[in-house]
């Protein structure tokens, strides 16, 4: 795959519903996390900032993991019990 079609395969992916956990302040900063991709945070001195430098990372995450031909994870409210 090229990187254009790994990024248009990630970007698809974006579009399920990860779970993102935003915490700190405007003092110290915010962390960025997207659990179900493991290790994939980032940080903003906003949380729009976070947010949005976390889809960055998000994009990053998820195009390494399908050049490498990793699984990648099912988001958290899509997962089903066996």
């Amino acid at each position: 795959m090229t990187d254009a079609e790994l990024r248009e395969h990630a970007h698809a992916i974006m579009h399920r519903p990860y779970r993102t956990v935003i915490a700190g302040s405007s003092e110290e900063g915010f962390l960025a996390e997207a659990p179900e991709l493991p290790g994939c945070i980032s940080a903003g001195e906003s949380e729009d900032e976070a947010r949005a430098n976390l889809r960055e990372a998000m994009t990053g995450w998820l195009m390494s993991a399908l050049a490498r031909g990793l699984p990648v994870p099912d988001p958290e409210l899509t997962r089903t019990s066996h």
